[in-house]
């Protein structure tokens, strides 16, 4: 293949400035940046448009500074944007994947490997969700029911009861501790826990103590499990 002269100049030229008193690594990095520009020349472009190569070639150019970092850019892009065009979930709605390939380009714009990383970061997610509540769903309320019965099991010795008149009645007091959840953004305490929150979420509670946790709702979810494993228990099932 043969290199134009102003390519192969430009290379020499950019070898010199980068190791101008090392020979030896001159000729090494313009013999490295020839093949990296025959590379360059015999990329795939197939599934795209040309259109959409010029904007990949132009950003690679205006991003990257050598030929070895412009081959390696475009043909990831390329390779990104041929795999965003054939994208798919059938286990997710059309409309949400269409909402995350909206997201995906207003975060990106023209950076094709970040959008395809958004959307499997996405569907990873959903993924994950799903799987969760498969599991967690059956048995919800009674991880609710059992968390209850060990979070009102609470007792503070130092707390002191008054009565009317300021009258000393006991010293000592049972209490809810409170359960922490994270809702994907925030931490919110809750003392009454209820069927309605979503399995990802009440999965994710929580006992603080101090720079310490407790995680209540993961605990009792795996003595179910080893209970059913080794016990026989029978726990409801969700559709898998």
């Amino acid at each position: 293949m043969t290199i134009p002269d102003s390519v192969l100049e430009q290379i020499r030229a950019d070898a010199k400035e980068a190791w101008p008193d090392d020979r030896d690594m001159q000729v090494y990095t313009v013999k490295e940046e020839i093949d990296a520009y025959r590379s360059f020349e015999t990329i795939d472009y197939s599934g795209i448009s040309e259109s959409e190569k010029e904007l990949i070639v132009d950003e690679a150019k205006e991003n990257s500074g050598s030929w070895e970092e412009i081959a390696s850019a475009v043909e990831d892009e390329v390779k990104a944007l041929v795999e965003l065009k054939n994208i798919n979930y059938p286990n997710i709605d059309k409309e949400i994947l269409d909402e995350w390939c909206r997201l995906s380009k207003e975060e990106n714009e023209t950076y094709f490997r970040g959008q395809l990383d958004f959307i499997k970061s996405k569907a990873k997610q959903y993924e994950a969700i799903q799987e969760t509540r498969r599991e967690i769903d059956p048995v919800k309320q009674l991880l609710i029911d059992l968390e209850g019965i060990v979070g009102n099991e609470c007792y503070n010795s130092n707390i002191q009861n008054y009565g009317s008149w300021g009258v000393l009645e006991s010293e000592g007091r049972s209490f809810r501790y409170p359960v922490k959840f994270w809702n994907g953004e925030t931490d919110h305490k809750e003392w009454n826990v209820t069927k309605d929150i979503p399995s990802e979420e009440l999965i994710t509670g929580y006992y603080p103590f101090g720079a310490n946790e407790l995680n209540i709702y993961r605990a009792l979810h795996k003595a179910l499990k080893y209970l059913e494993k080794n016990y026989g228990l029978k726990l409801p099932k969700g559709n898998k």
